[in-house]
């Protein structure tokens, strides 16, 4: 019994590490850069789909096939988190993301 407990325990860690803030981010950013608008939006809150969809629409999704996630480190306050990346200028930058339903998104917010 104790064994199977165990198996539990860490079965409900390495799934809950696995949907963390900085992988959802990648997956999310991954999908992105390949043009995979409609996968990249499986991790994004409702209005950052929107966002995407329009962005879409006016072909303006930055396509990128050589991208690669380099995180760098990641901050987390109550529901919302922010993961800080390298991009290819090597230059820092980050992603918000709020959790909803237990579910980390990715949470693009437009500049008005």
């Amino acid at each position: 019994m104790k064994k199977l407990l165990l198996l539990f325990s860490v079965s409900i860690l390495m799934f809950s590490c696995s949907s963390g803030p900085d992988k959802v981010a990648e997956k999310f950013l991954t999908n992105l850069s390949k043009g995979k608008v409609d996968e990249a939006k499986k991790y994004a809150t409702e209005s950052t789909g929107k966002m995407l969809d329009f962005m879409s629409t006016m072909s303006s999704v930055p396509v990128d096939p050589d991208f690669k996630f380099k995180p760098q480190r990641d901050s987390i306050v109550d529901n919302r988190a922010w993961v800080y990346f390298i991009n290819k200028r090597g230059e820092e930058q980050s992603v918000q993301l709020v959790k909803i339903d237990g579910d980390w998104k990715v949470n693009m917010e437009s500049n008005k």
